[in-house]
């Protein structure tokens, strides 16, 4: 009869080493952020760009839309591109075929900066 207390013992240790065994307790590290098409969206809002940087993938398209009172611009630092002036609710997009980081800023508030990085 006692035999039997020891037996279950010993099978729920060894259950419990075979499934610590098959579990890991690290998590892997993220890799870089990147946007999927549907996430390649910056509203210009409250005179700032957001979010002011997004990671891309090589082809995809950035659409940014004025959401504020006023005009804005998107003009490259590398002058990649160039919107037009952007008036509430107008939106830009620009398709970017090569890797490599892209800052850009609205040429009428110069403080207004962003940066787009495909990879």
């Amino acid at each position: 009869m006692k035999k039997y207390p020891i037996l279950v013992a010993f099978a729920l240790v060894a259950a419990m080493v075979v499934v610590a065994g098959c579990t890991s307790s690290s998590n892997p590290s993220p890799g870089p952020v990147t946007s999927t098409a549907s996430q390649n969206n910056v509203s210009i809002q409250n005179y700032a760009f957001n979010p002011s940087a997004i990671s891309i993938q090589k082809g995809a398209n950035v659409t940014w839309r004025n959401d504020d009172s006023v005009q804005h611009t998107i003009v490259s630092d590398t002058q990649a591109f160039t919107s037009p002036t952007l008036n509430k609710g107008d939106a830009y997009t620009f398709q970017f075929n090569n890797t490599g980081t892209y800052p850009y800023h609205c040429s009428i508030h110069t403080y207004m900066t962003g940066t787009i990085t495909v990879v």
